[in-house]
This record gives structure tokens, sequence and C-alpha cells, in this order.
């Protein structure tokens, strides 16, 4: 019977240490896969800002520094797809007017791993968006 007392006052309370320990171990996995998003999403739009600041007005030194730091953000939280085709854009010499079709699969590559928005546009619309009519 004391035993069953003992029980009966411990048990509830290990529930409560439990269920505590599971809620914070799953509320710092949580918001680590949010930071690590957000990391992610802020890379990506930044290395596109400096990008287009490159194209808008030149590689002043600034602006450089930017997208360098941008690209090493990509390089740490970026999708392997995403780190895959910005290799491919700077071995074919970062040249957006030499690679617009696969800058445009960059930018539509980044639009589906943030997965901010619903669906994903065209490379044609993205393409025309970006570059103007004389894209392709």
């Amino acid at each position: 019977m004391a035993m069953q007392a003992i029980l009966t006052a411990v048990l509830p309370l290990v529930g409560v240490l439990v269920g505590a320990g599971l809620q914070y171990a799953f509320g710092r996995s949580l918001d680590i896969r949010r930071q690590v998003e957000l990391s992610k999403a802020t890379a990506y739009s930044d290395y596109l800002r400096a990008f287009s600041a490159i194209a808008a007005s030149g590689r002043s030194k600034e602006v450089l520094a930017q997208l360098t730091d941008a690209k090493t953000r990509v390089c740490v939280y970026g999708s392997p797809r995403v780190i895959h085709l910005l290799g491919d854009f700077e071995r074919g010499g970062a040249v957006a007017a030499k690679n617009m079709p696969l800058v445009t699969k960059l930018v539509v590559a980044m639009r589906e791993d943030v997965k901010a928005v619903a669906g994903v546009p065209t490379e044609e619309d993205l393409g025309l968006i970006l570059f103007g009519p004389s894209w392709r």
C-alpha cells in the first residue's frame, strides 16, 4: 500500500518533468530550424540584391563585398541545388548577359527552397521580369 501511494505521488511529477523536457527540446529544435530558414532566405535575397546592384551600377568595392558576403552565406545555408546552380553560374564567368537562363533557374531554385510563397512562376516569366524581352 505504501508503494502505491509513493507511485501515485511520484508518477505525475515524472510525467510533468518528461513533458517539460520534451517541450524544451522540440521548441529549441523548431527555433533552430526557423533561424536557419531565415538565414537562408536572407542570404538568397542579399545575393540577388547585390547581383542587381552590380547589373545596375557596376562593380564597386562595396557591392562586391556585399556579393561575396551573400555568396558565402548561400554556401553555408543554401540547398545543394542552389549551390550547384550558383557554382555553374560562377564557372560560366558570372556574367548575367551570357547566362540569363541559368540565372533564372537559380532564382526558381531559391524560391522553391525557401517555400515562402505558394507556387513557383515559370522561368519564362522570371526571365522576362529580370532581363527584359530579349532574355533568351
